[in-house]
């Protein structure tokens, strides 16, 4: 599977007419034009700065490019289906169309393997450069290493799945609301307890302002409650 989908990705590289690709002369003279116009930029930017030809070849990376996939491009050649996490290669067709057709794409977030085969997610705004002709040559990125930042999401997610079980099962009848007093939880047992003939999760997204208003006298101090 993963190789079918990795010549899917190589094959849609080529369908751009090859009019569009410059010679390879050409293209280095233009980036290295643009380089040295931007060179106090991408050099010093925080994030990687990726560019590549039509056919998905790298052609610059910036040093943080170089620590984030761990290639030295000025020794071996990257093409970005290597790179290509394979569970992410049907996302990556969509978003290199966009490219292609829109000239750019935007907040890009997916997997992708180092040279040394780790998995890191990152977060991509790319878009197309133009010659002075305003034909497409090149394509550039700016790639921000998220995996920190999804690593925590995760623990997240797995502290609010665990805290959801512990007050669906809890004896006592529990109900969260949301800012906007709409159910974001509730329990088996607290339906039970005011005879609310439906499933929990029926509950969710609920305005429960008007209910909380006629139950409240059954609490003993429901000043305090709602």
């Amino acid at each position: 599977m993963k190789k079918l989908q990795e010549k899917q990705l190589r094959k849609f590289w080529k369908k751009s007419p090859r009019e569009l690709y410059l010679t390879s002369q050409k293209l280095e003279e233009l980036l290295d034009q643009k380089s040295s116009q931007l060179q106090g930029v991408f050099e010093n930017i925080v994030d990687a700065y990726v560019v590549m030809d039509l056919e998905g070849n790298v052609l610059k990376f910036n040093e943080a490019a170089t620590r984030l996939f761990g290639y030295d491009i000025s020794k071996e050649a990257v093409n970005v289906v290597d790179l290509i996490y394979y569970k992410d290669y049907q996302y990556a067709i969509s978003s290199f169309t966009d490219l292609q057709t829109k000239g750019f794409f935007k907040n890009y977030e997916a997997r992708i393997y180092t040279k040394s085969k780790d998995v890191k997610w990152v977060h991509i705004n790319a878009s197309i450069i133009f010659d002075k002709e305003k034909k497409p040559m090149a394509a550039q990125g700016i790639v921000r290493d998220i995996s920190d930042q999804k690593a925590s999401e995760e623990k997240l997610i797995e502290s609010e799945n665990r805290l959801s079980a512990l007050i669906l099962n809890l004896d006592s009848g529990i109900l969260l609301e949301d800012q906007n007093r709409r159910i974001a939880l509730t329990n088996k047992r607290f339906c039970q307890l005011f005879s609310i003939p439906v499933a929990p999760d029926l509950l969710v997204g609920q305005d429960c302002s008007n209910a909380a208003e006629q139950s409240k006298l059954q609490f003993e101090n429901p000043n305090l409650l709602f």
